[in-house]
């Protein structure tokens, strides 16, 4: 695996940890994403043990994985909050 391939995984992991974020109450959501990046943090040693060089970079990866899984969340929250007020304003329009 290179590091494009390295990035596209992660970048699939920290999707997945927001879209699960999103469900949860946002009060919920930090305690969530911090014990999913401690779980991947704990797997990556392991996934990357044949190769010590993938390995530095995946850590760097998981390093930064939270704060763009919160920025994901973020962004999701905002995206469907926007939809909705299009949708709204859509439905006022037709009336």
């Amino acid at each position: 695996m290179n590091r494009e391939q390295q990035a596209a995984r992660i970048e699939k992991i920290v999707t997945t940890i927001a879209e699960r974020a999103v469900s949860l109450p946002p009060g919920q959501r930090s305690a969530f994403i911090l014990d999913e990046v401690e779980k991947v943090r704990q797997a990556f040693p392991q996934t990357y043990e044949a190769d010590e060089g993938l390995r530095g970079y995946a850590m760097e990866f998981v390093d930064k994985m939270s704060a763009w899984v919160e920025a994901r969340v973020h962004a999701l929250e905002t995206g469907a909050s926007g939809e909705a007020k299009a949708g709204e304003g859509t439905t006022e329009l037709k009336s």
